[in-house]
């Protein structure tokens, strides 16, 4: 089975940067321990700081919908709207 990779872009209106942040780190920490997840890394663009990434990886379309329904997902949410535009991406290999 193909795993299922997500590229999250998340662009912070300006002021709110480091509570978004904090919002996406504490939701990082909990999704790592998902029984579906492989990794989920926070990055942020080299030159402008208001633009950070999250790359994910999960096991399964089912991990990442199990995901959607945490309490720490939901709270993620919530935190960030308002505060931040997000381009979220689901992806596969090919190769």
């Amino acid at each position: 089975m193909k795993t299922l990779k997500i590229v999250a872009r998340v662009t912070v209106t300006p002021g709110t940067r480091k509570e978004v942040l904090a919002a996406i780190l504490k939701c990082a920490e909990l999704s790592r321990a998902e029984e579906g997840n492989i990794y989920y890394d926070v990055t942020e663009h080299v030159t402008n700081p208001d633009v950070i990434v999250i790359l994910e990886e999960w096991k399964s379309q089912a991990a990442i919908d199990f995901h959607n329904t945490t309490p720490h997902f939901k709270e993620l949410v919530q935190n960030v709207s308002g505060k931040a535009d997000i381009v979220v991406d689901v992806l596969t290999m090919i190769n």
